[in-house]
């Protein structure tokens, strides 16, 4: 008996052993397969990744330079961040009859699908001024949002892209001091002090905020997105401005950060208060400013959106 059990102990054990052979010959294989896996796939990312930041060098290359930017809008500041590495957000400006055309852009999505539409955005806005000479803001919103239209074929159909695009475009007449706007959902933001005790509004259309702060508000027409094909029209706002005034104009990435200390939105109005705190502070340092306040308030979360602040001192 003692025999017989000596011999299958013996036998149990070399299938015990057998069976961790194969237990640790599997888990090699596993861990081979997982690591041969992570390792294709990291190297996946890299070219993603890499033909991003090709992608983010043409986007640049095609958005007006800071010096450009300088030359034609002397004093003035641009607080660019996107929420990736390429942006839906995009800024541009152009000269014209001696006036300066300059717009904040928001494209729907934000990454690469959102750079795309600013190709897009770009070439139309340079096609309407250069082109086709427009300089009246209205008149350039108008081109753009057919233009869009009709680059991306949208129609009734209901696979048809419906992608567009919202923002604020001014003209500045630097020896009139004439400002032009025409906006599809983003405003502008003209500050002075005192601005509510010494301007009469002329329409429902111009609103101020406090006394130093007035908007002029945009029509809620978006950029593309005309499936009949027939293009919207924009009311031209006119204002006098004055030397010293501040000129703002953004997209809503500021506003919709969520942080603070119960993980809201910071919202228009708190957006409105920071730039009515800058009217003494030198133009050149708005930027630094504009991105300490935001990141205080971000903190630990995640940017949600591309963000763009446009600010210019007359």
């Amino acid at each position: 008996m003692i025999v017989v059990l000596c011999i299958a102990l013996g036998f149990a054990l070399m299938l015990l052993s057998d069976e961790k052979k194969k237990h640790r010959n599997s888990r090699r294989d596993l861990e081979g397969q997982l690591s041969e896996q992570t390792s294709v796939l990291r190297h996946k990312e890299r070219e993603i990744t890499d033909s991003i930041r090709y992608a983010l060098r043409i986007q640049l290359s095609i958005i007006p330079t800071p010096e450009r930017v300088k030359a034609l809008l002397p004093k003035s500041m641009v607080f660019y961040k996107p929420k990736d590495i390429v942006s839906g957000d995009f800024y541009w400006v152009e000269e014209i009859n001696n006036e300066i055309v300059f717009a904040a852009v928001d494209c729907t999505g934000h990454g690469v699908p959102g750079a795309m539409m600013s190709v897009i955005g770009l070439k139309s806005l340079n096609q309407a001024v250069q082109d086709k000479k427009l300089s009246k803001p209205s008149d350039i919103l108008q081109h753009l949002d057919i233009a869009v239209n009709d680059t991306l074929r949208q129609s009734s159909d209901v696979n048809a892209v419906k992608d567009g695009m919202d923002l604020a475009l001014c003209n500045i007449n630097y020896k009139t001091l004439i400002l032009q706007y025409a906006g599809a959902f983003n405003g502008v933001c003209i500050i002075r002090k005192n601005i509510a005790n010494t301007h009469q509004a002329k329409s429902n259309r111009e609103v101020f905020y406090g006394n130093d702060l007035l908007e002029l508000r945009p029509d809620k027409l978006p950029i593309g997105s005309n499936t009949d094909g027939i293009a919207d029209t924009f009311v031209n706002h006119e204002f006098q401005l004055q030397p010293d005034d501040l000129v703002y104009i953004y997209t809503d990435g500021y506003a919709d950060q969520f942080g603070g200390p119960k993980g809201k939105k910071f919202k228009y109005n708190q957006l409105k208060d920071v730039l009515v705190s800058l009217a003494d502070v030198p133009v050149e340092s708005h930027s630094a400013i504009l991105e300490k306040n935001l990141k205080d308030w971000q903190g630990s979360q995640e940017q949600v959106d591309d963000v763009l602040v446009i600010g210019v001192r007359i």
